[in-house]
């Protein structure tokens, strides 16, 4: 049953990655570090789609040996790699990536999880770094779109904190984590329908 669950996921994240490689330009990073990057899709896709990139998958020990098997598949090893940690516990994040991604992670745990996360990024990265938040997003209203309306339902059976959060929320905790010029990018995945984009300042 995890097999299978662990492939569903990396199936549906190549999708959502793909969509995120199209609509959102990482032209301009050339590091990437994956938080709570399971098996290493969205990192395998957007390497791909922008060949000057590298990436890093942060996960569980035992998840980075998934991943690590699926980086091997993909013939990329020589610009991914993983690095094995807990992002919920009181150490920073690794440094030395000018973007990170938090794809379909913050729907999992309650604000306060999610802000102590953010702040991490924030630590973690430069001047002009970008954090970039890929999720099912509600709208300001909290009423929809109806895929991200159910995710939500489904978060609050299946985990102690989590749900899904609407733009407005996802802005605010951004900006007074000390992030810049939040912006939308609207995607069109089953995974995630939008992304959220915030800079640090310089």
């Amino acid at each position: 049953m995890m097999a299978l669950f662990w492939e569903a996921m990396y199936s549906i994240s190549t999708f959502t990655a793909r969509a995120l490689g199209d609509s959102y330009d990482f032209a301009a990073h050339n590091r990437l570090l994956d938080v709570g990057g399971g098996q290493g899709a969205f990192p395998v896709e957007l390497c791909r789609r922008y060949p000057h990139l590298s990436a890093t998958v942060f996960d569980l020990p035992h998840v980075c040996d998934l991943a690590e098997d699926k980086i091997a598949e993909s013939g990329m090893g020589n610009v991914l790699d993983t690095t094995a940690g807990d992002f919920l516990d009181a150490q920073p994040l690794p440094s030395g990536y000018d973007v990170i991604l938090l794809s379909m992670i913050l729907h999992d745990w309650d604000e306060a999880s999610n802000r102590q996360l953010l702040a991490k990024c924030y630590a973690a990265l430069p001047p002009g770094g970008a954090v970039v938040v890929c999720e099912l997003v509600l709208n300001s209203e909290r009423t929809g779109p109806p895929a991200a309306a159910l995710m939500g339902m489904n978060m609050l059976i299946e985990t102690e904190g989590g749900k899904n959060y609407s733009e407005t929320e996802y802005t605010t905790w951004l900006l007074e984590a000390g992030f810049e010029q939040p912006r939308i990018v609207p995607l069109a995945a089953a995974g995630a329908n939008a992304a959220i984009v915030a800079v640090r300042g310089k």
